[in-house]
């Protein structure tokens, strides 16, 4: 049973012209547009502005997780390539992987693809599957080399299915945030896309605290919605990373009640998920670091105090070490309640997506008013786009 409302995409249908979608990044990244909303009134800046707009004190939390080169291309001798979209890796060592095959036909049970290096042809990636029906692909290497090495070597940057060109050696750095750290993502977390040094070094320099996560994007934050009611989509299920750190630096700032700002949301999702770990915690639940869909909209949770349940769950990330990872498929759209963030740092997203559901739960029915002016004003849309700052 769902505890998610019976919310309608058909709420969050907008007109998207395809000239309006940004195909390539600008020149410099902190050059990009950013629309400043709050309390109802926007205005345009540019990127770099960012640091007069975001209060001294205030904590902006960053995704530091890395994006893979994860499409793998196997030429076929006269016929179409075979192309492998690494999706989740199933093993430490990343040998084993669910994958989106694309020209699957072609790709026998039993069959070994091989890709060899020209440069050095000592160097060979193979592919087999290892159970077909499941999608799951074994990926080998000759040795001395490891998986990682080798996808840097023969994989490319899986740009978002809506930008309709090839990769270009520029994608390589700028489908990348300056602060990538942590390897296992397939799409980049978009909103950091405009940070550049200088700017991290103005906001340390306006006394604004900065810190980070880690959520691995999944392929799932494109998936199409194919349903009408929210109930009835599937959520995408990302993995996290968090540190005591960063939970130190929360909990100070909800105590002084200090703006916090998620950059994108994918970060969005897992600082508003650690509200319903720590309660998990608490409850006694099974897997508490294993967050639903509906999580935000159960009831079991509505006894538990926030700053109980931050406390609980910064006893528990101590204890065992000083770092937690799990998985969340948070599900955030209108009626949702933010515990943690204030602000949120974003892309324009497409029509009709869970994005757009995130946004419209943050923004209220004042999103329409955001992304009109936005379309007036000649922003460029999703993931190569302009920017903007939400503040509630």
């Amino acid at each position: 049973m769902t505890h998610i409302p019976p919310f309608s995409f058909q709420n969050l249908q907008y007109n998207l012209p395809d000239h309006r979608i940004a195909s390539f990044p600008l020149a410099e990244r902190d050059h990009s547009k950013l629309l400043y909303y709050k309390g109802g009134v926007m205005q345009d800046y540019h990127f770099y502005d960012i640091i007069n707009l975001i209060p001294a004190g205030s904590l902006l939390v960053g995704n530091n997780t890395k994006v893979i080169p994860a499409r793998l291309v196997f030429p076929k001798d006269g016929g179409a390539a075979i192309e492998l979209f690494l999706l989740t890796p199933l093993s430490p060592d990343w040998s084993i992987w669910e994958v989106m095959a694309g020209n699957r036909r072609k790709f026998k049970e039993g069959q070994q693809l091989s890709l060899i290096s020209e440069h050095n042809p000592d160097i060979e990636l193979t592919a087999t599957w290892q159970d077909r029906e499941r999608n799951i692909v074994k990926l080998g290497v000759t040795a001395p080399y490891s998986i990682p090495e080798a996808l840097e070597i023969f994989g490319k940057v899986p740009l978002p299915p809506y930008i309709k060109r090839e990769m270009t050696r520029e994608d390589r750095d700028r489908y990348q945030t300056v602060f990538a750290e942590v390897a296992g993502a397939v799409a980049a977390p978009t909103a950091s896309l405009h940070f550049t040094e200088r700017v991290l070094n103005n906001l340390d320099a306006a006394g604004i605290t900065r810190s980070y996560l880690t959520l691995h994007v999944g392929a799932g934050t494109f998936k199409p919605v194919k349903t009408e009611l929210a109930s009835e989509h599937e959520m995408h299920r990302e993995q996290f990373f968090i540190t005591s750190g960063l939970l130190e630096k929360i909990s100070s700032h909800l105590k002084t009640e200090s703006l916090i700002i998620a950059s994108g949301t994918t970060s969005m999702r897992v600082l508003e998920s650690l509200y319903y770990i720590g309660a998990g915690l608490i409850l006694g639940l099974s897997n508490p670091a294993e967050i639903p869909a509906d999580a935000g909209f159960d009831p079991r949770y509505k006894e538990i105090e926030l700053m109980e349940a931050i406390h609980e769950l910064q006893r528990y990330v101590d204890k065992i070490g000083g770092s937690l990872g799990g998985n969340t498929s948070i599900f955030i759209l209108p009626g949702f309640d933010f515990k943690i963030c204030g602000g949120l740092v974003t892309n324009f997203h497409q029509p009709g997506s869970t994005l757009m559901a995130l946004v419209s739960a943050f923004a209220g029915e004042d999103w329409r008013k955001i992304y009109n002016h936005a379309l007036d004003s000649e922003y460029r849309f999703l993931s190569y786009g302009d920017s903007s700052l939400l503040v509630r």
